[in-house]
């Protein structure tokens, strides 16, 4: 009876975590998911002292500080609070590796592909790569949660940038990954650009609004600004080249951006 008075404490306060979630209360989200982590430390079943083989107790244990965390990384999307999502998802991977007497998670793989994005998005490559190569091939080929940032990596490594820009309102985390989809989307964008800079003294606008994924003359006139590009006649001459353009031409330098991207990982 003393195990289960903290577990029916802690299970109580999910509920009341859960009618926040789902009325998107965040603030109150955050207070209650800070009051639940306390109490997950009433919980004695829990990993590094997770046992082998739980009792009925244990197991109830662990499946709850496990959907705590779940709910947890989801909040930390809400909140844009990524240091906070990274600490979730990095304790939840003990809870999917080591503790496969729990019954599977509807929420497991979503949350792996938001990590999957994440990575991705942040230009962390070897990561993104690591952590694919740790799931099944046939969950990658399968699973839309997996697949869809699997899929988008490709895209980008093939320069197909639009496919990049549509997936970013048609894919599987068409809500909850949009944060990451626009990082995702500025940060190529934004190496494209410097590429662009190093390769060339001018280029037409229409082609480098094309590449840079940018939907109107306006939009790429703000962009240019912000990065001292002049924008007339037609071309965007790019500011600070004082050495001699590089003579490629705008499909070389396509290629020559996506090289780029692939050594992100050794250049950050």
């Amino acid at each position: 009876l003393a195990m289960a008075t903290p577990v029916a404490a802690v299970a109580a306060q999910l509920e009341k975590f859960k009618a926040a979630f789902a009325r998107e209360d965040l603030e109150a989200c955050v207070k209650l998911l800070a009051e639940l982590k306390m109490g997950m430390l009433s919980l004695g079943s829990l990993p590094p002292a997770a046992p082998s083989a739980p009792s009925s107790s244990q197991q109830q244990e662990l499946l709850l500080a496990r959907e705590i965390l779940e709910y947890g990384t989801l909040v930390s999307i809400k909140t844009v609070d990524i240091p906070a999502f990274e600490r979730h998802i990095a304790q939840l991977k003990v809870y999917y590796a080591d503790c496969g007497s729990l019954p599977a998670s509807e929420r497991q793989y979503p949350i792996l592909g938001l990590n999957l994005l994440r990575l991705l998005a942040q230009n962390r490559i070897a990561e993104f790569h690591t952590e694919l190569e740790l799931l099944p091939v046939e969950l990658q080929l399968s699973n839309e949660f997996i697949k869809f940032p699997a899929q988008l990596e490709q895209h980008i490594m093939e320069g197909s940038y639009n496919r990049v820009l549509s997936a970013k309102q048609s894919g599987a985390y068409a809500k909850e990954g949009l944060y990451f989809m626009d990082l995702l989307v500025d940060t190529v964008r934004d190496e494209i650009a410097e590429c662009s800079e190093k390769a060339y003294h001018s280029v037409s606008a229409a082609e480098l609004q094309t590449m840079l994924m940018i939907s109107s003359e306006q939009e790429l006139r703000e962009f240019a600004d912000q990065r001292d590009w002049r924008v007339a006649n037609g071309l965007v001459t790019f500011g600070g080249q004082d050495d001699k353009p590089l003579a490629l031409p705008a499909s070389q330098l396509i290629h020559e951006s996506l090289a780029y991207a692939k050594e992100l990982e050794r250049i950050v």
